[in-house]
């Protein structure tokens, strides 16, 4: 494969790797940084290539490390140079999910090795895949499924162990199970018209036409993704801001607020925009959307979709959603509170490494001065969503309950689809499930300032 001089694809994928769990970013955003530096005839091929294996990699890292940590025998992965810790991911990953020749799969990272550190460590990383190409994952499962069920699950299955206790405590083992599978099936995608510029049935048509077969979902707006020729991404009317790829639990939020055309509209945590460009369509681009995020690099990319979706009534504002005030007060506010993403796990497996009970209490601090500050700057009268893609209870129903004893109300919407939530306020709230729903686990409520 030619791509641009003394760089390998095996130096790329370590290269992702390593800005994910650095930089926290997402595999799709660390890829994008780093194929700006690369050239070539074969840069797309290499690109998507180099896509597939960080994705996977991330998606069974658990797995992964307990291979290496088996042969390590008395340190551990996590110890190791981060690079060259990725490395011995990426030989593990080829050899026992891929089914590489061991030999080539060896070869390929030691080279790179050697060029990137030393002999002794080349050595080192020989020694390491040698043993990796030997070890019996099967039986060692086996023996640890005899000793710890747990552990067992986190490691088969590649999910954190607080995770698998979570999930295991909420819904019974059986249940919990067919959640780690499903977080491991390919992602589903759903396809949102964008009513600015189209309806349903014209993008039906243009979406068969083009050999993507899809279905219509519970969400007026969305359809399913079934199966196609060439990705939805690929097509002309994607491109030109007709639909947009958005999860369907993610666009079932909007139609829950139901923000009418002339209402003022806060977002307090807008970026990417998904959300809020929905709500921008549902009002036909009459009234007015604030949409505030922290990032001022992540609005500068809702800037440039705006222009592609024919979005004409957001204003853009960078700035803490936590502490930002408006004076004349809104109609309608979505809060999608920045959460522990522990409902995406289909679609972004990197997350599974990111979270600890530790940066989970942190996270809802934020969404508890989040929900204060909607209440600050909700008109009396108005009312808003509050919504997560995470599973847990303390970062969605237990937030509802805080939000209710500062003075909120909980509105009691007619979700047509999903599963009612837990706690004492389980039947108001709404909850979707990747192994129920097809679609990322996710939390909505509506709520009302009296």
């Amino acid at each position: 494969m030619e791509l641009f001089y003394r760089v390998s694809l095996h130096e790329i994928i370590a290269d992702a790797l390593t800005l994910v769990e650095e930089k926290e970013l997402s595999s799709k955003h660390a890829l994008e940084r780093i194929f700006k530096r690369v050239e070539g005839k074969d840069k797309e091929t290499a690109r998507g290539i180099a896509h597939a294996y960080v994705f996977e990699i991330e998606k069974w890292r658990a797995k992964i490390d307990f291979i290496l940590n088996s042969v390590l025998r008395g340190s551990k992965v996590e110890d190791l140079d981060l690079y060259l810790a990725n490395l011995l991911r990426i030989g593990t990953f080829e050899m026992k999910f891929k089914g590489v020749n061991p030999a080539i799969a060896t070869d390929s990272v030691v080279r790179v090795v050697k060029e990137k550190f030393d002999l002794t460590k080349a050595k080192f990383a020989n020694a390491i895949l040698r043993e990796v190409e030997k070890f019996n994952v099967e039986k060692a499962l086996r023996k640890l499924k005899e000793k710890d069920r747990i552990e067992w699950l986190s490691v088969r299955f590649s999910h954190p162990r607080w995770y698998v206790e979570y999930i295991i405590d909420m819904l019974g083992y059986d249940e919990a199970v067919r959640l780690l599978l499903s977080n491991l099936r390919p992602q589903r995608y759903y396809v949102r018209v964008n009513t600015l510029k189209a309806d349903i049935d014209k993008v039906r048509r243009y979406l068969e036409e083009n050999g993507v077969r899809v279905a219509l979902t519970p969400v007026d707006d969305v359809l399913k993704v079934l199966d196609y020729e060439k990705p939805v991404t690929r097509l002309e009317w994607h491109r030109k801001g007709y639909f947009v790829i958005q999860d369907l639990a993610s666009a079932y939020v909007a139609h829950v607020l139901n923000p009418e055309p002339g209402e003022r509209v806060l977002d307090l945590a807008a970026a990417p925009g998904s959300k809020t460009f929905h709500a921008a369509a549902l009002m036909e681009n009459k009234g007015e959307i604030v949409a505030v995020d922290y990032s001022y690099d992540r609005l500068m990319k809702m800037k440039e979709r705006m222009k592609r979706l024919g979005v004409k009534n957001v204003k853009l504002v960078h700035a803490d959603g936590q502490s930002f005030i408006d004076r004349e007060g809104f109609e309608k506010i979505i809060l999608d509170a920045p959460c522990s993403s522990s409902g995406t796990y289909r679609q972004f497996p990197e997350v599974k490494w990111r979270f600890d009970e530790e940066k989970i209490k942190r996270v809802i601090s934020v969404q508890r001065n989040m929900l204060l500050n909607a209440y600050r700057n909700l008109r009396s009268g108005g009312e808003m969503t509050y919504s997560t893609c995470s599973i847990r209870i303390d970062e969605n129903e237990e937030n509802v309950i805080f939000a209710l004893e500062k003075g909120f109300e909980i509105v009691d919407y007619p979700f047509e689809w999903g599963d009612k939530g837990f706690l004492e306020i389980g039947e108001k709230v709404f909850r979707a499930w990747t192994h129920k729903h097809d679609c990322n686990s996710f939390f909505i409520a509506k709520l009302r300032k009296p």
